[in-house]
């Protein structure tokens, strides 16, 4: 089953007002997807049940484990999908995420003047790199538009990491590029994303590659307080996005066992979306950002069984209530940023649901 096929499947099975839980993985021609309904329970991250949904705040405090009555996944091969399963998802998403009439949490003067408090840090050698989000806003007259995104960000073939969390007490559509951790048996691998732009400006841009150089170091460090063996297998590698490009890097590690919930929350918040030193920059997150992350740059993933695990970094994540929708952007601010540039770099995340809705 194709993964538009799997998502309008899933649509279907939770037009009649049940919970779901939709994720869904792909690079390049790789890719795979799971998704889960009906009756829910809370799970245990290490016992399960397995399949096992799982959600986690930012600063790691707040997490939700979910397993489901019903699951499927793209190694079942014994259902067929009808048109009519593919009619569910068929309207556009159009004029619902008008990023021009939006609100925000910031303007471009205010984020500018945060981000010379934050060059300021820097100067003092307070923080290395810190990263500094506002959020975009808006109405919304109908949640179910949230699964209309999804379904044509599928559409657009883009690798991702993300999918839909549609329950009662949160709903949101993630199509989130960076992977936080892949857990294959006990080896697990994270690709921090630093720096967006063209190719050409990512080759030579120095602030941006430093940046990513940081925070593979923070990265590494982190892992190598619960492994016991950690390996960068490429230090920068630039990602074609479609309309822009990023940066990522490639980090592996050995643990002694299987994956714990101790260890995995040891590692949040992630270093790729709060900065280095750790401690230092999340207080300072906290005292600048005039809204609360909640679950923005917190992980969605899944755990197939104790040995095979996926979670991504909510970023480019669309996050719904009963009236309105809220999405929000972020950049790595270092001492060597330009404050203008960093405005546009976060506008420029938010373009994907200008390509969606167009």
């Amino acid at each position: 089953m194709k993964l538009e096929q799997a998502f309008s499947f899933f649509v279907q099975k939770i037009g009649i007002e049940e919970e779901g839980v939709f994720f869904s993985e792909r690079e390049g021609a790789r890719g795979r997807w799971i998704f889960g309904w009906g009756k829910k329970i809370e799970a245990s991250f290490e016992k399960g049940p397995f399949p096992l949904f799982s959600l986690t705040s930012f600063d790691g405090n707040a997490h939700q484990f979910w397993h489901f009555e019903h699951s499927l996944s793209s190694e079942d091969s014994s259902v067929e999908v009808s048109t009519s399963f593919e009619q569910m998802c068929k309207t556009s998403a159009q004029n619902v995420f008008n990023i021009s009439t939006c609100q925000d949490t910031d303007t471009k003067k205010s984020f500018c003047e945060k981000i010379e408090k934050i060059r300021q840090l820097s100067e003092n050698g307070d923080v290395w790199v810190l990263n500094l989000a506002h959020s975009l806003s808006g109405d919304l007259t109908n949640q179910s538009e949230g699964l209309n995104v999804f379904h044509d960000f599928i559409k657009l073939n883009k690798d991702h990491c993300g999918g839909v969390i549609w329950m009662n007490e949160q709903k949101m559509c993630s199509m989130s590029p960076e992977v936080f951790l892949r857990q294959k048996g006990t080896e697990l691998s994270t690709f921090p994303i630093k720096g967006t732009g063209t190719k050409e400006y990512l080759e030579t841009n120095e602030k941006e590659i430093s940046e990513l150089a940081m925070v593979t170091d923070l990265l590494r460090n982190d892992l190598g307080k619960i492994a016991k063996r950690v390996w960068v297998e490429k230090e920068r590698v630039l990602v074609d996005r479609g309309t822009f490009c990023d940066a990522q890097a490639q980090i592996y590690a050995e643990l002694d066992s299987n994956l714990t919930w101790s260890q995995f929350h040891s590692l949040l918040p992630c270093g790729s979306i709060s900065g280095a030193p750790k401690k230092r920059v999340v207080e300072n997150i906290l005292a600048l950002e005039d809204f609360d992350r909640g679950f923005y740059t917190g992980t969605f993933g899944v755990r197939f069984s104790t040995t095979d695990s996926v979670f991504n970094i909510l970023i480019r994540t669309l996050f719904l209530s009963e009236e309105a929708w809220s999405f929000p952007v972020g950049a790595g601010i270092t001492y060597e940023s330009i404050p203008s540039r960093e405005w546009a770099e976060t506008l420029q995340k938010a373009e994907i649901l200008g390509e969606i809705t167009n």
